[in-house]
Formats: C-alpha cells, structure tokens, sequence
C-alpha cells in the first residue's frame, strides 16, 4: 500500500524521536508511514512504501559533523534539522518510491550477506537509470548498483565495489544483463568483495532474492526496550501490524487501536529485570543499568497475549475515545488498551492520585453503561468490587464528572 502524501509540514520529528534512533543502534531508521513517525529496521523501508528519514549512521554522522563545527548538538536542534530534511524528501516521494520498488528485490538479496543499504535509490547520471549504494559491513567498503527503471531495457546493470582505501575509486566493475535475478547479483557482489558466496541452483521468478521468505516473528528487542527509555514519559511501545514491527508512539496514539499497544514508558517500571527492590516503582525513576533482555522477553510476552485481541481493539477501541477525552480533562488517562467482553468493551483509567476505575462500555443493544469502581476493591480484595449502572446514552462528559466527583467524595481507605 502506497502511503498518501500529504502536506508537507505532516512530517515532524522530535527530540524524542532522535534520542530513541540513537539508543536503538546501527542497521535501524527513522521512517513515515503517511501516519506516523517510528523507528524501524531499516529493511522495512527498501520497497519503498514507507519514507525512510534518516538511518542511525547518518544521524550519527550529523551529530559528530555539527560538533565539528560548533554547532549544537542537543537532540531538539537535531531533530528540527531532520524534519526539514524530510519535508524536503517528502515532496519526492512519489518519484522515489517507484525506483525503490524496482531496486527492492536486489537490496533484500544483499541483507544477508551483510551488504546493506546506504541511501535510498536516485537517478543516476543519466536519466532513466537508478543508482543504489550499499555498504559492504564486512569490509568497510561500499558498492553500488546502477540500473535501467525499465525491466525490459537492453542496457545491463553496472556493479561497482569502491577501494576501501580510498573509498572512492573503483576496486571493481563489471556489467551483467538487466533481466539477471537479485540472487545472482547479490552472488556475485559477495564474491567479489571477499564473502562467502550463497549460491542457488535456480530461480522461481526474475524478481527471486535467493533466500526463503523470513518467517514473520512476534517480538519486542532489546533494542526496542532501550529506544522506549530513551524517548522517557508520555511514550508508548506499540505493535504496528502492517510493517510487522514494534513502533514507539506518543501513548495516545494507541487511544484509536489501530496500533496494538505493548507497554508504556511507565509500565517498564513493573517489568522484570527494571525494579526488583523498590516499593513505589511509579516515582523512582529507570535504574542506572536496566536488564534490556529481560524487559524485551517480557514485552514480548505481553505481545503475544493480546495479539489474537488486536482484531478486537481495533474495533471497539474508537468507542472509548469520547470517554478518553473527556476523563483527561480531569487528569484521568487510559491505562493500556481494553477488552471485550460479551456486551461491553471494558476500558480502565487512572486518576492523578493513581486510582483505577474501569467503564464497561456498551457495544451490544439494551446494554447500559457500568463504572467498575476498581480502587475499592484493591483496598479490599475480599470485597466484591462496587459498580454503578448509568444509562446508555449518558454524555462521556457527564460520566467524566461523575467519576472525578465520586473519587473526591469516596477516596481509598488508608490505614
């Protein structure tokens, strides 16, 4: 699916978003889907349907050439420096993402060998050929791969390895026919700088890579683990299932359910490996030394428990959006995604002073509205939680003041 262009200031990327793409480390970029601005493995951009931003080698680079020079360096000066690079880019995308599309197939028969994408495609010299760079990270060299747009075209493809001592000269060259498959190339790229060769004995298609379809994988890395705490309060991981990857989104962003929400930046406090001694997890801050690994095995967990609800949150989280924004006018804000049940979808809150109640949200006729008063009951897990049925059709504003009125008249008991 081709994302929409829209206006050019629909790109912004903040100082969040640059301190996460610095903790997730190399082979990861800065992308936009048409949507959203995430970090994803850099792969997920090479088809071109989504813009690729700026990958974490650039954005180092960047970093270390403004410190160079004495320009500053914080992560907001950066940022506002990308977003104007990507407005830029933005309004090329259309053309550039048709040459991606045809140098997709190449680029992905070269991941596995360790050769991977530079920058994404442009036109050569020449118009009507594209050229893609490549770095070869087992060498520290780069190649490049110049070809006609056209399948049909009798002009070969050029491949090029750059000298690695001088970084530019050509090491090597040579031509191969435009209609040689992606495995083929990324063969003889490999053997030429030095690798290993994977050899195939056949191909399926013309556009065949060589190597098996990756199977799709439900996990959380420990790279992710690290850009959430980087990009701090306010901040979510969420499973975005058209890209097949973890994104890391401001919390409301998961409020439509159109993305699955794993943990929040908060909710890390409470995972393994984060805070083993504390008694108040919600005050005292990241440890100096988190267990990553540990926290991503356990995000991954969450993710595999909801996964098979995410048909269901995307569609009854809509219904709880009038009743999100009408609690955080009193300081309430949602507390994961919800669930649902026969006739409700149940949603919880929590109240500025941490206090949770839970709205059973009618989604079936002749249902009314329940307010689960779920504070209560933890203050007393042997009593049965304490409910109030208010009609269906009561305004969310109206279930918000009641909510915040009845918190005030009724806090918890304290001993």
């Amino acid at each position: 699916m081709t994302p929409a262009i829209a206006a050019a200031d629909a790109i912004t990327v903040d100082a969040a978003h640059i301190h996460g793409l610095t903790a997730s480390g190399p082979g990861r970029a800065l992308m936009w889907d048409g949507h959203d601005v995430f970090t994803a493995t850099a792969d997920v951009a090479d088809d071109g349907t989504v813009l690729e931003i700026i990958n974490y080698e650039d954005a180092t680079a960047m970093h270390e050439q403004s410190a160079r020079r004495g320009q500053p360096t914080d992560p907001a000066t950066i940022a506002a420096d990308v977003t104007g690079q990507a407005r830029t880019r933005l309004s090329q995308w259309r053309h550039t993402q048709k040459m991606m599309r045809v140098t997709g197939p190449y680029t992905t028969a070269l991941r596995p060998h360790g050769i991977h994408r530079h920058q994404v495609s442009h036109h050569a010299t020449n118009d009507g050929y594209i050229t893609t760079a490549y770095r070869i990270t087992p060498t520290g060299a780069t190649s490049s791969i110049t070809m006609p747009y056209f399948p049909d075209s009798i002009t070969p493809i050029t491949i090029t390895i750059a000298d690695p001592r001088s970084g530019t000269d050509p090491a090597y060259t040579v031509t191969v026919p435009r209609r040689t498959p992606p495995a083929a190339v990324a063969a003889l790229i490999a053997a030429a700088a030095g690798l290993t060769p994977h050899t195939v004995t056949g191909y399926r298609h013309p556009n065949d890579t060589g190597f098996p379809d990756s199977p799709r994988y439900l996990e959380v890395e420990p790279a992710h683990a690290r850009a959430l705490a980087a990009h701090g309060a306010g901040w979510s991981i969420m499973w975005n299932d058209r890209h097949a990857q973890p994104v890391i989104m401001p919390t409301e962003r998961g409020d439509d359910g159109s993305l699955l929400e794993i943990c929040s930046y908060e909710g890390m406090f409470n995972l393994r490996g984060q805070h083993d001694n504390c008694d108040d997890c919600t005050t005292c801050g990241i440890d100096d030394n988190p267990d990553f690994d540990a926290i991503a095995n356990d995000m991954t967990d969450i993710l595999g428990d909801f996964y098979s609800s995410r048909d269901a949150i995307a569609d009854y989280m809509c219904e709880t959006i009038p009743y999100t924004r009408a609690l955080s006018e009193h300081g309430f804000h949602r507390l994961s995604q919800g669930t649902l049940n026969d006739a409700t979808f149940d949603q919880h809150y929590r109240s500025p002073d941490g206090h949770l109640v839970m709205l059973k949200i009618p989604v079936a006729p002749n249902t009314p509205l329940t307010i689960a008063w779920t504070y209560v009951r933890l203050a007393n897990p042997d009593a049965p939680t304490p409910v109030t049925v208010i009609p269906a059709d009561t305004t969310p504003a109206d279930v918000a003041a009641l909510i915040a009125a009845h918190i005030a008249i009724h806090p918890p008991a304290t001993t």
